[in-house]
């Protein structure tokens, strides 16, 4: 997978991970060496493999501290869709 190609999912899965209407944004890191990514979200661990097997969804694994641990699903956003959201708010500021 080309380094670009990991920015630009690395990317995506914050833009996907971060709540409806809050301007945080949730940091994502590319542990290359595991071929993951993970992010801290409410005191959980989320983990991301760099392959997903579906496109509609990020699968992963959130790890709750030494506790149990459990598989999510969060739905992807389009990249069309995504893509357009920026512009359009770019739109409403100017």
């Amino acid at each position: 997978m080309a380094i670009q190609s990991k920015q630009n999912l690395s990317v995506a899965l914050s833009r996907d991970l971060k709540q409806p209407g809050s301007k945080a944004k949730i940091k994502v890191v590319d542990d290359a060496a595991r071929k993951v990514f993970t992010a801290n979200l409410n005191g959980a661990v989320l983990v991301f493999g760099h392959k997903q097997p579906d496109a509609a969804y990020w699968n992963g694994v959130k790890h709750y501290g030494s506790g149990p641990t459990s598989k999510i699903r969060v739905r992807r956003t389009p990249a069309v869709v995504a893509e357009a959201a920026p512009a359009e708010e770019a739109q409403a500021e100017g």
